[in-house]
Parts: C-alpha cells; sequence; structure tokens
C-alpha cells in the first residue's frame, strides 16, 4: 500500500531502481525457473544504488510499502503470482451455466435499470468501496454499460465488501452515501450481495480470479469470459454481442 504522503524526487529515485532491478527482472522468473544466484547479484546491486541515492537502509522507506526485508521479497517473488495471474490461466468455470436470475434474487437492488431475465448477455461485476481500481474501473464500466444497454446486455455491479474475508453483513449505511458521493462514477446497476455472501460463494469464488474488480460474462447463461472488466472487456463484450446475433459464442478469460 503506497503512502499517504507524497513522495520525494529522492524517495522515487530509491522505488525506480527497486522496481527495475529487484521486481521487474524476476517477475516471471517464479518457481522452477527461480535463480538465487541471480537475485543475491540483484541485491548487491540494489544496495550499491541505494546508497549512491543516499539510502543507507533502503527499507526505511520499503517498509512504507509493506516490504520488510530482502528476503520477503525474495520469498514473494520465487512464489510468483496467483495462478489466475498467470499467462495461459482458464478460469474453471468457463463453460459452466449459472441463472442470473437465481443469483440476483439473492442480492439486493440499489440502483440502476432491474434485470429482467431477458437480456443474453449479464455481466457480474464484483466490487468494493474500498477497492481503489474498481472506483478507477467505475466510469469505464459506465459508459459500456451505457453504450450497449440497448443490445440484450445488462451490467450490474455486485458490491461485497467483504469478498475477500469472512462474509460479513452489507453496511448500507455506508454504501449508500458512498455511492451518492460516487454517483457520476456508478452509472450501472448496482446490488449488494446477500447477508450471507451468496453471489460471492456460488460466483466470485468458483470462477478462481483473485482480484477485484472481476467481471463474469454469461451468454445465454453460459460463463463466456473470467477477468478484468477493463483493457480488452470492451473487445470481448463487442465479440459477444456479435455472437449472439450471428448465433455462437466462445469461452474466454483475461
Amino acid at each position: 500500500m503506497a503512502p499517504s504522503t507524497p513522495l520525494t524526487e529522492t524517495e522515487k529515485l530509491l522505488i525506480d531502481s527497486y522496481t527495475n532491478i529487484l521486481n521487474k527482472p524476476f517477475e516471471d522468473k517464479y518457481e522452477d525457473k527461480w535463480d538465487d544466484d541471480a537475485f543475491d547479484r540483484a541485491v548487491d546491486q540494489f544496495k550499491s544504488r541505494a546508497q549512491e541515492i543516499g539510502f543507507a537502509d533502503p527499507f526505511e522507506l520499503l517498509a512504507r510499502f509493506k516490504i520488510e526485508s530482502y528476503e520477503t521479497i525474495r520469498a514473494e517473488l520465487k512464489k510468483g503470482p496467483a495462478p489466475c495471474f498467470r499467462p495461459g490461466w482458464k478460469s474453471p468455470i468457463l463453460g459452466n451455466r449459472i441463472d442470473p436470475s437465481v443469483v440476483l434474487s439473492r442480492c439486493d437492488h440499489v440502483s440502476g435499470p432491474r434485470y429482467t431475465g431477458q437480456e443474453r448477455i449479464v455481466v457480474l461485476d464484483f466490487w468494493a468501496s474500498w477497492c481503489e481500481p474498481c472506483l478507477q474501473a467505475g466510469p469505464e464500466v459506465s459508459q459500456l454499460a451505457e453504450e450497449f444497454s440497448s443490445d440484450d446486455v445488462i451490467i450490474i455491479g455486485v458490491n461485497n465488501e467483504s469478498i475477500f474475508g469472512v462474509t460479513k453483513p452489507p453496511k448500507m449505511d455506508v454504501l449508500l452515501p458512498f455511492l451518492e458521493e460516487h454517483e457520476e462514477d456508478f452509472q450501472y446497476t448496482v446490488v449488494v450481495d446477500s447477508a450471507e455472501g451468496f453471489a460471492k460463494d456460488t460466483v466470485y469464488k468458483a470462477c478462481g480470479y483473485r482480484a477485484i474488480p472481476c467481471a463474469v460474462m454469461l451468454v445465454d447463461g453460459v460463463v463466456t469470459y473470467v477477468g478484468s472488466p477493463l483493457l480488452t472487456f470492451r473487445s470481448v463484450l463487442e465479440a459477444a454481442i456479435a455472437s449472439i446475433s450471428s448465433g455462437s459464442s466462445s469461452s474466454k478469460e483475461e
């Protein structure tokens, strides 16, 4: 997590050095591709660079980003990213059937058009108010929802504030003011997951994608996409719209 105070130019130099020397070169070197000797050499290079910049102990700054030691860096890089962020990952629920009416019947509608059951393409976009990437994604997802609203498409934001931990009942007294404050960022349908986390348990946890925002797209009730609602999702959605016109569909992940 980034510190709340802006970084100085010297601090930025150290962070850039950490990224370019200790992080990026090892992003794809996890598990059986890991080389301890190469990492040790990188540590020595980073220590020298930190001294040049003016940091006798670079962890005085790195600790603000929850980076505590060279060994914790080594352990995280060696372990590698979660499976869903590795090349070639496929969600285990691709091709499965999910009835959106069952999922949404357990959620509380908050704003936006209601799901009617007539939409052939349903996007369930899991998010939480504390998630900065979710807030950043809001305007783009809103644009997609508005642009394709007449094409048998509905995009539904499924809020669950405890999506990564023990499921807790929703706090509407917190969520509603948040949505009012960010009304322009969430111009699409928003529902809140049940107190038991039905959507979380039956869709999000099953899909295998371990980040939010997370879009699960259903075409005629079949899961065809699991991943980010950003980046290439527009082209995925456009392809799905074309597929229902031509009578075919495909399963994808990002």
